[in-house]
C-alpha cells in the first residue's frame, strides 16, 4: 500500500533520543550519530530549507525532537531539513499504511506495520474492539480490506 507523508512531524518528535550531532563540519553540514548503533553519517541541510533551519528553532512542543526538524508556522508543515541526506532508519520509516480521516480531514486512526491500528479518536475504541475480534482468522490482505470497509462504513475517509 502507498504511503503519503502529511508533514506533521510526529515521526521526528522523539528522534533526538536516537540521533545526536557529533560535529559541525560547516554552517550546514554535520556528523550525526545513531545513539543506539553508534553509526555515524554526514548530513547536510538542503539549500531550499537553510533559511527555515536558521530562523526556526527545534520545535519545543515535542519531548526530544530531531535536531534537524523544523516547522514552518505559516504553512503548518514540518520539514526534515536534511531530508536528502537523512539516515537510513528515517528513509525506511512509514507512519501508516492506511490512514483514516474525519470529515474535517483530521486523523482518526492509522494502520501501522502489520495489523497494528493506532486509534487517535478514543470514542471509537469500543466499536473497534468489537469489530477486531472478527478479524482474527483473516489473512493480511483480507484484514486490510475489512478494516477499510469498517471505517468507510462509519463515514470516514480512508486513504490507502
Amino acid at each position: 500500500m502507498a504511503y503519503f507523508c502529511q508533514q506533521c512531524g510526529e515521526c521526528c518528535s522523539v528522534m533526538g533520543q536516537v540521533f545526536s550531532i557529533v560535529r559541525q563540519l560547516d554552517e550546514f553540514r554535520y556528523i550525526l550519530r545513531n545513539e543506539y548503533t553508534g553509526d555515524t553519517r554526514e548530513v547536510e541541510v538542503a539549500p531550499r530549507l537553510r533559511r527555515l533551519f536558521l530562523e526556526s528553532g527545534v520545535p519545543a512542543h515535542w519531548q526530544d525532537p530531531c535536531p534537524f526538524l523544523r516547522v514552518d508556522k505559516a504553512q503548518g508543515l514540518a520539514f526534515c531539513t536534511v531530508h536528502l541526506t537523512r539516515p537510513d532508519v528515517c528513509r525506511e520509516y512509514q507512519c501508516w499504511r492506511v490512514l483514516v480521516l474525519d470529515k474535517e480531514g483530521r486523523r482518526v486512526a492509522r494502520v501501522m506495520e502489520k495489523r497494528y491500528l493506532c486509534l487517535e479518536d478514543e470514542s471509537l475504541r469500543g466499536k473497534w474492539e468489537e469489530f477486531r475480534e472478527s478479524l482474527d482468522h483473516t489473512d493480511d490482505s483480507e484484514w486490510d480490506e475489512a478494516v477499510i470497509r469498517f471505517f468507510r462504513g462509519l463515514g470516514f475517509c480512508v486513504l490507502v
